[in-house]
């Protein structure tokens, strides 16, 4: 019943015409990084554990917008600190580009300055033209589904590479109004989540 109001409630924002911008996310001030390290990935050596670590993202640890720590894997500090690129920073969103294809994590405080691997990417947005947890809420939305759907490429091996992103369409409103849309929906998810 939750689910099916919120979802109904997203429908009705994103079918407003007047006073919303649609663009492509690359066609704003939107910035992409993911975890391909090349060779600088961790390897055996370089992984640790929840002492002494800095938590790796992999897809397994992103479900429904959170972002989860359990069964995480962890990397040295010093791999962390060479691996700058995938460095996590407050409101950027991750997200699958392989593997776990499409599933996303907001980056609420507790999760700031950790790393991910390169199944996923970052999408870090510009404050002043687009809230982070604004943009989630439109990727986990139905029209955001369609969005990311419709943006995966390969055959064989499906991916959603930075380019892909790119090419996703959202509407949005003004930043002020983005953050009153985010406050509800996030209001409404904690009601759901206290009823279950």
């Amino acid at each position: 019943m939750f689910y099916c109001s919120i979802s109904i409630y997203f429908r009705h924002f994103f079918s407003f015409q007047f006073t919303w911008e649609q663009r492509k996310l690359g066609d704003t001030n939107t910035f992409f990084t993911d975890g391909n390290y090349g060779n600088d990935y961790p390897t055996a050596n370089e992984m640790s554990d929840s002492v002494n670590g800095v938590p790796f993202l992999r897809g397994s640890n992103l479900n429904n917008g959170a972002i989860n720590l359990v069964d995480v894997n962890y990397i040295t500090k010093q791999k962390h600190n060479l691996l700058t690129s995938g460095h996590t920073k407050f409101d950027d969103i991750i997200i699958a580009v392989r593997g776990s294809l499409g599933n996303c994590g907001y980056v609420a405080k507790q999760f700031i300055d950790i790393n991910i691997n390169s199944q996923l990417a970052i999408i870090r947005t510009d404050k002043n033209e687009l809230s982070g947890l604004f943009l989630i809420e439109y990727l986990l939305s139905s029209l955001g589904k369609k969005e990311i759907n419709r943006n995966i490429t390969g055959t064989a091996l499906k991916q959603l590479p930075i380019n892909s992103l790119k090419m996703i369409n959202i509407k949005y409103p003004s930043i002020n109004e983005q953050e009153k849309i985010s406050i509800l929906l996030s209001k409404l998810n904690a009601s759901i989540t206290l009823h279950q």
